[in-house]
């Protein structure tokens, strides 16, 4: 069984559910994961848990605010040594960073961070917001020079893992009951995005991970122009990235690919160490 960590979102993680994949434990097993964070702050020093008591959080939430902070993933996975990290961008599209000291960073996550104490009375209007929405230049050179530290955090922690890429893309559209489509953006269920704006930054993204390091693997469902939507009963609800349920078991059959195709090369490496 191949044991795989997880830098990125439910886009990749969901994938490692048997919601969505029923048996994908026949052949993997989801050991870490770091949920929604940016590349950015990942590359940024450890910082004390803000999360206290009276934010009255689950165990999930504060888990996501807290490892956030504390860099705590790279611990993990010197522990852990998975066989394979798959890296997702969702956080860098969807929510930036916050400077909370000069050339510091955390991840400006609205959806938990924003809802505690720390955050309305340290951060809110006060920390300086980075974002490809308010800074795109700015925000690609940090996120550059971000992703270089991050790849030799990973190696260093955890040296013989594959890693491979989720080329994530936001989708368009939805579809309800009736196989009727509508726009997700202007649906008023979520944050109105530029769809075709944040696939953009994150096709610039992937394409210099990809330069940064040949080895360096990918999935990429949406290639040849594939189709996929969301819909409003996704387990999770309507989101741009919360894709209909053909998209993961296409994800589980390629990630085997790559692996059957990395046991040859070892097998055929083997032999000719041998001759």
């Amino acid at each position: 069984m191949k044991r795989i960590a997880v830098l990125g979102s439910c886009a990749t993680r969901d994938n490692f559910n048997s919601i969505f994949n029923a048996n994908y434990k026949k052949k993997f097993e989801c050991v870490l994961m770091q949920n929604q964070s940016s590349i950015i702050s990942m590359a940024s020093k450890k910082r004390e848990n803000p999360v206290v008591p009276e934010d009255n959080f689950s165990e999930y939430d504060e888990w996501c605010v807290r490892s956030d902070f504390t860099k705590e993933f790279f611990d993990h996975l010197a522990k852990l040594q998975p066989d394979t990290i798959i890296v997702d961008l969702f956080a860098d599209a969807h929510f930036g960073v916050l400077e909370i000291e000069p050339g510091e960073y955390v991840s400006n996550n609205r959806w938990k961070l924003w809802r505690t104490a720390y955050y309305k009375e340290a951060l809110k209007d006060k920390a300086a917001e980075l974002s490809i929405d308010k800074d795109r230049e700015q925000y690609m050179e940090l996120w550059k020079k971000s992703w270089n530290t991050v790849l030799e955090k990973l190696k260093k922690a955890s040296p013989k893992s594959k890693i491979i890429l989720h080329q994530i893309r936001n989708v368009k559209e939805y579809y309800n009951f009736d196989d009727n489509r509508f726009d997700i953006a202007s649906s008023g269920k979520v944050k109105n995005i530029n769809v075709d704006y944040y696939n953009e930054m994150l096709d610039e993204m992937h394409e210099y991970i990809r330069k940064s390091n040949r080895s360096i693997e990918v999935i990429d469902l949406f290639k040849k122009n594939r189709e996929f939507l969301s819909f409003d009963e996704h387990p999770w609800g309507l989101f741009y990235v919360h894709y209909t349920m053909d998209y993961y078991p296409l994800f589980i059959k390629k990630l085997k690919e790559i692996d059957s195709k990395n046991k040859w090369y070892q097998s055929f490496i083997k032999i000719i160490k041998q001759n």
